[in-house]
């Protein structure tokens, strides 16, 4: 007898599947310790309180670069990773873009780095709670740099992410869809631990290394999805910002040329395993949408409505394809607008992107101010619009 498929899997395969549901999946994408815990009726710890402190950020500032802090922050990144798929379950959302990324190591109270030699400045939102870190600069400037760099702690990534992702989905995998994800993709890693104009001449002029630095990264990624499957999650979650508001940062034919067999791998390897894999992208990514169907992911996530991400064009363009993921404003529409206005927004994505199937509602992205309140009338709305047939 084959084992009973959970009706919310059952609703997030079909939508990426481009099958009609029951109903149209929502995904939560919060990333945030301030809407995590508001989600789960709980204040988060105001850790960031000890950063801003001028005595205490004093004893950081001493005390984190003398010591081995790693073991505290995968405590800590478990621990968020759980919290942030319990929180996606009480919100009653479908499926959870849940990241697992203990990477992070802190240079100071302001700087922190990353196992995969990027830099970056502390954030504390306005609750002093730890916010998303913000990129800076990156450290590998070339092959001397990358052979010389420790990579100890990228060989760990696998094992920590199985035990991780084990427990998530022994105690949720029912209840919820869970899309797995472990680090920044090619694209974000390789060009910014490099910095961009570096990155820029690189692809040029050091075409051997570069292939070689892209293809660890693209052997780690399989390694991962391995892990993933072996979790047993339904789905994964694969990242890589590649456009700004006005279109790609680099020709498509370039990323093809860089990236589209690592990433053709990628998906072949995920669907060999029995499961989906969607991509993340934000900006315009208008002349992206055909290369990601060709290189088989099932779903496409973002689609900004700032970044001039049309619902109704993108189904027309490759609705047919791949799964729609995103279009929820969440510069105002969860931040803080009515609740009319929320279901307005979500009754207009449904309906541009809804018909046949092949949508799943969410966030396009996260941050902060985004508001709890706003985030369960998006849930709401969805089973008031989102009922099949539309």
């Amino acid at each position: 007898m084959a084992p009973l498929i959970p009706p919310t899997h059952e609703r997030v395969n079909a939508a990426l599947e481009l099958r009609e549901p029951d109903m149209v999946p929502v995904m939560d994408m919060t990333m945030e310790y301030k809407t995590i815990y508001g989600a789960l009726g709980k204040k988060p710890v105001p850790l960031g309180f000890f950063f801003e402190n001028p005595q205490t950020s004093k004893v950081i500032d001493w005390l984190f670069p003398r010591m081995d802090h790693a073991k505290i922050v995968d405590l800590a990144m478990d621990a968020f990773s759980y919290d942030k798929t319990r929180a996606a379950v009480a919100m009653g959302c479908d499926a959870a873009w849940v990241m697992h990324v203990p990477i992070y190591r802190y240079e100071s109270s302001r700087l922190m780095y990353d196992i995969y030699g990027r830099r970056y400045d502390v954030v504390i939102d306005e609750g002093h709670s730890l916010g998303s870190p913000m990129y800076k600069s990156g450290f590998i400037h070339g092959p001397d740099d990358w052979d010389a760099w420790d990579k100890r702690a990228i060989f760990q990534m696998p094992a920590k992410n199985q035990r991780v992702y084990s427990r998530i989905q022994k105690d949720f995998g029912e209840r919820i869809f869970v899309f797995g994800m472990f680090s920044g993709g090619l694209f974000e890693i390789t060009s910014q631990s490099m910095g961009f104009d570096r990155f820029a001449v690189a692809i040029r002029k050091e075409k051997n290394f570069m292939r070689r630095y892209i293809k660890f990264y693209e052997d780690l990624y399989c390694l991962m999805i391995e892990v993933f499957a072996d979790a047993g999650l339904p789905g994964v979650m694969y990242t890589d910002d590649l456009a700004y508001r006005s279109g790609p940062m680099l020709n498509p034919r370039a990323y093809d040329e860089l990236y589209g067999d690592a990433y053709r791998r990628m998906t072949e390897r995920a669907h060999s395993l029995g499961m989906k894999i969607t991509i993340h992208s934000c900006g315009n990514v208008y002349p992206l949408l055909e290369w990601f169907a060709d290189c088989g992911f099932d779903g496409v996530h973002a689609l900004e409505p700032t970044a001039g991400m049309e619902l109704a064009r993108v189904k027309e363009m490759v609705g047919d394809r791949i799964c729609l993921m995103g279009n929820m404003d969440i510069t105002h529409i969860l931040v803080d607008a009515t609740r009319e206005e929320v279901f307005a927004a979500v009754e207009e994505s449904i309906r541009d992107a809804g018909k046949g199937g092949g949508y799943i509602l969410a966030p396009t992205n996260t941050h902060s101010d985004m508001n709890v309140e706003r985030l369960r009338w998006m849930v709401e709305a969805s089973r008031k619009y989102g009922r099949y047939p539309l």
